[in-house]
């Protein structure tokens, strides 16, 4: 059978004097199929929609009249359309799988990544909040807490009898378990999280840190600057008699 459209298409190239790499270049199709074309050999493409598809790029290519070359050949193209709806080929079934074998491969790998994450989050952030409760339950008792004497639970008339002197605001960097007493009132016990915020007044305040690196305080409006790491709980107490001292250091 004369190959009429693979004729009319290599005459389209050749008297604009384009070479298939010309073409292969501007359309980036392979020459291959650009031969397969001319040579009508459409059992070398995946379907019918690239048989239409690369025709269509080829005439644009060569700067030819895509709509009035369908409509001259649209009956002779619509039989070959039918002829060339067949299997594909090996090579692109193999392509096929490998794409899908690409797909699967991320999909594990974003899997595998998830505890990476996790735990990623969890060093920067610190425990969640369910952790808080069960953090509390024992952080205490994992702590060595220094021993309180009873010249550091003088009575709070001793220091002020007009107003509370002490204005502390406490701030967190880290997760931080801490203790903290009002006089001989306990205030607070339990393990902040990153970015919350407590503040307390009094005539004297007394902390108790385990880690003292994520905790910022500031008394009266002026920050404490001294803390370092610790093996052991810091006990820090402060009142009217030594916050000029404390504030120095």
């Amino acid at each position: 059978m004369e190959k009429v459209l693979g004729q009319a298409l290599r005459k389209e190239r050749e008297s604009r004097g384009v070479s298939l790499a010309d073409i292969a270049v501007e359309t980036r199709i392979g020459t291959r199929f650009l031969q397969a074309l001319e040579d009508e050999e459409f059992d070398q493409f995946p379907g019918k929609f690239y048989i239409h598809y690369y025709i269509k790029n080829y005439l644009k290519a060569c700067g030819a009249d895509e709509t009035a070359f369908f409509n001259t050949y649209q009956s002779y193209l619509q039989t070959v359309m039918r002829k060339a709806d067949v299997t594909p080929p090996d090579q692109f079934i193999h392509k096929m799988n490998y794409s899908k074998f690409k797909k699967s491969r991320k999909l594990l790998m974003g899997i595998m990544l998830l505890p990476a994450l996790g735990l990623s989050a969890y060093l920067l952030l610190g425990p969640p909040r369910w952790l808080d409760r069960i953090a509390s339950g024992w952080s205490a008792g994992a702590i060595a807490i220094p021993a309180f004497s009873s010249y550091l639970l003088q009575p709070e008339a001793d220091y002020c009898l007009t107003g509370a002197p002490l204005a502390a605001r406490l701030g967190f960097q880290a997760p931080c378990w801490l203790q903290l007493w009002r006089g001989g009132q306990k205030v607070a016990e339990r393990t902040f999280r990153p970015g919350d915020v407590f503040e307390l007044d009094g005539y004297q305040l007394t902390l108790v840190i385990a880690n003292p690196p994520a905790l910022r305080l500031s008394i009266n409006g002026r920050e404490v600057t001294y803390f370092r790491s610790s093996p052991t709980a810091l006990k820090l107490v402060v009142n009217p008699g030594n916050l000029q001292e404390i504030l120095q250091r």
